[in-house]
């Protein structure tokens, strides 16, 4: 169970990060609740937390042009295409 609470945290912290950096530090108006010592990530928390949402991030945007691409494929096939006969074509004398 210890793992996954890491894996909880490491999410925590690498949501936290990355609405920060979208949004910006904003006005904090709440005290912030008082935590001794103050936790510091190592080295490899702080890339598996920059990591972990990014290669996430990626799978998602690869999923969803895979789906598109398949959608359009869809899409071409049920259309089709129109190839009238020779019968069909207007010839030279009926011009």
């Amino acid at each position: 169970m210890a793992g996954s609470s890491q894996l909880a945290f490491l999410l925590t912290v690498s949501l936290q990060f990355l609405v920060t950096s979208v949004f910006g530090q904003g006005n904090n108006t709440t005290e912030p609740t008082s935590v001794s010592p103050p936790y510091r990530l190592s080295s490899s928390e702080l890339a598996a937390a920059i990591a972990v949402p990014s290669v996430f991030c990626a799978l998602l945007l690869i999923g969803l042009l895979i789906f598109m691409g398949l959608k359009i494929r869809e899409k071409r096939q049920t259309e089709g295409t129109y190839r009238p006969s020779s019968e069909e074509q207007p010839t030279e004398s009926q011009t």
